[in-house]
């Protein structure tokens, strides 16, 4: 039969255990010392590498559209979804691009993603990218010169825990001759 004071440290290490289970079905995060948890908006965790100025040759809208690969880095150490993760309750990185006159965007192709087992989830594999990766976008695009806005949508994650979700602004100066 255990003591006052041991029943007091039982029932604590009960309710630790209990408030452990809880925090790890939630949405709850660690603070400013995990990841990027607590740092402002602002911070991206995967930049675009490739150039955004990019030369076409300008296309009737019955030809071939032309790709173009636009090229993104992910910070050392973390790793983002993949564009098709193999839960739904993951968040897919997804390639956005404004509607511009002149310009038609045909299609975006993500590259496949790899298959990681984490630590928190032995058993499950998480399709993600990590490093550098490539999305290609086929355009079709009438001479002239186009200022096109546009926005990579993306979740940064290291072996332990995820940032909220980011968006990555994007402006490509394309010029079409």
């Amino acid at each position: 039969m255990p003591t006052g004071k041991s029943a007091i440290v039982l029932i604590l290490a009960a309710g630790t255990v209990c408030a452990g289970a809880l925090v790890a079905q939630s949405a709850w995060q660690p603070g400013p010392r995990g990841i990027g948890f607590g740092a402002p908006k602002s911070k991206q965790w995967v930049q675009m590498v490739s150039s955004p100025q990019l030369a076409l040759k300008a296309s009737s809208p019955a030809s071939a559209p032309k790709d173009v690969e636009l090229r993104f880095a992910i910070q050392t150490g973390l790793h983002i979804n993949s564009h098709t993760p193999h839960s739904e309750f993951l968040i897919p990185t997804t390639l956005t691009l404004d509607k511009t006159p002149g310009l038609q965007i045909a299609q975006v192709d993500y590259p496949q993603g790899v298959d990681y087992h984490f630590q928190f989830s032995p058993k499950d594999a998480l399709s993600v990218y990590t490093g550098e990766f490539a999305v290609a976008v086929r355009l079709r695009a009438r001479a002239g010169h186009y200022a096109v806005h546009g926005q990579l949508h993306y979740q940064a994650c290291d072996n332990r825990a995820c940032n909220p979700p980011q968006t990555l602004p994007l402006l490509l100066d394309i010029t079409a001759r």
